[in-house]
């Protein structure tokens, strides 16, 4: 579980810098949204302590990083580190 919290911190890192920092204002929106469903990730976590109670989640989730991709290099970090965390909840792509 311990790995879990780590992946899904460091995809949250990730878009918090992009949306902190990057001046892509067409990815704002995405961010928010996939900032918001990773908390309900972080609090469905938290209270079941059960990686699968998310698995449905992640993979609406998977589909939404596939139809809208954010631009440049926070992009690309962004989803290598979505990526890592779906590795670690066990849901490969």
């Amino acid at each position: 579980m311990d790995e879990v919290f780590d992946k899904l911190t460091e995809y949250v890192s990730a878009m918090s810098e992009a949306l902190a920092n990057d001046g892509n204002a067409n990815d704002r929106s995405l961010l928010t949204k996939h900032l918001a469903v990773a908390a309900e990730m972080y609090s469905i976590l938290h209270k079941h302590q059960d990686v699968s109670v998310i698995h449905t989640l992640v993979k609406t989730e998977i589909r939404g990083h596939g139809w809208s991709f954010i631009a440049g290099p926070s992009g690309e970090l962004i989803a290598k580190k979505w990526v890592a965390f779906t590795n670690a909840v066990g849901i490969s792509q």
